[in-house]
C-alpha cells in the first residue's frame, strides 16, 4: 500500500511518511509523548532549534504535528479513499534541523489502511469509526501528554485545529491543480466536524470554528484567513506574531501591513 499512496504531499508540506526525515536531528517513539516525562525531552530538543523563550512554541508546534495526522487523514479519505490507522506504537516522531528553522513529523513504521467504500452511509459510519478511534488511542493521550510536559492547558493545542484545518483546504483550492480535490476534502472534513465533542473529550468539538478573514497585502487577491489560535511563533529569540494571529492587535496588524508593502514597493522598484 505503501507504494499506492504517493506521499510527497504530506512528506513535503508535514514531513509524514514511511521513510521518514532525511537526517533526522531527534527521534522519539511516538508512544514517549504520552509520557509527560519522556515528552518534556522532546520539548526541549525543539525549543533548543527553535530558540525558543519558554514552552509555548515547542507544546504548541509538537501538538501541530498531532493535528498534521488528522491533515493527511482528510487529504488521502479525498485522494485516495482510504483512511490510515496511526498507532503511536507504529510511528517516531522525528525533528530535522533545516537551515534557519526545524521540521517535525513522523516516521510511519507500518501502514494499516482502511479502504472506504462508494457507499456515503457505510463510507460515513467507517469515518467515523475511524476518527473516534485515532483521537481518542493516539491524538489524545499524545496531545496530554505534551500539554503536561509544557507545563500548559491542552487548550493551547485543541484551539488550533479549527481554523487550521479550514487554512489548510482554502490553501488546496487556492493552489493545487487537481479538480475537486478541495471539494472532497470539504466533505471528508465534514464528517470531522459532525462528531460529537465526547469522541474529543472536550466540552465542544475543535474543529468547529467560522473562518474570519484580513486584507492581504502580499495576494490582495486573496484575502487572509485569521488563524483560530496563535500558534506562539513569537515565543523565540526576536520572534514577532504572524500576520494572520489572533491576537494581533488591529493597529498592530496594521503597521505590520504598511510594512509589508513599503518591503513589496521597494523590491518592485
Amino acid at each position: 500500500m505503501s507504494q499506492e499512496l504517493d506521499f510527497s504531499v504530506i512528506k513535503d508540506f508535514y514531513h509524514i511518511s514511511p521513510e521518514g526525515a532525511d537526517e533526522p536531528y531527534y527521534e522519539l517513539p511516538a508512544s514517549g509523548l504520552t509520557n509527560a516525562a519522556t515528552a518534556q525531552e522532546a520539548l526541549g530538543q525543539m525549543g533548543r532549534l527553535w530558540k525558543a523563550v519558554g514552552m509555548e512554541l515547542p507544546t504548541s508546534f509538537t501538538g501541530i504535528t498531532l493535528f498534521n495526522l488528522t491533515v493527511m487523514n482528510v487529504f488521502f479519505s479525498a485522494s485516495h479513499n482510504v483512511f490510515l490507522r496511526l498507532p503511536l506504537d507504529r510511528m517516531t516522531f522525528q525533528l530535522e534541523q533545516h537551515h534557519d528553522h526545524a521540521h517535525y513529523g513522523f516516521k510511519l513504521l507500518a501502514l494499516e489502511p482502511v479502504s472506504l467504500p462508494s457507499d456515503e452511509m457505510e463510507r460515513t459510519g467507517i469515518l467515523v469509526r475511524e476518527w473516534t478511534a485515532l483521537f481518542q488511542e493516539t491524538i489524545i493521550p499524545a496531545v496530554n501528554g505534551v500539554a503536561a510536559a509544557g507545563g500548559l492547558k491542552p487548550d493551547l493545542i485543541w484551539n488550533q485545529f479549527g481554523g487550521g484545518m479550514h487554512g489548510v483546504i482554502a490553501y488546496v483550492r487556492q493552489a493545487f491543480d487537481i479538480p475537486g480535490l478541495a471539494d472532497r476534502m470539504d466533505a471528508e472534513f465534514a464528517v470531522l466536524e459532525g462528531l460529537p465533542a465526547d469522541v474529543f473529550q472536550r466540552r465542544r468539538n475543535p474543529f468547529l470554528h467560522k473562518p474570519r478573514y484580513i486584507d492581504n497585502p502580499w495576494d490582495p487577491d486573496h484575502p487572509q484567513m485569521l488563524r483560530s489560535s496563535c500558534c506562539m511563533y513569537d515565543r523565540r529569540e526576536n520572534g514577532s506574531k504572524c500576520y494572520n494571529c489572533p491576537q494581533m492587535l488591529p493597529q498592530e496588524r496594521d503597521e505590520r501591513r504598511k510594512q509589508v508593502l513599503e518591503e513589496l514597493a521597494h523590491a518592485h522598484s
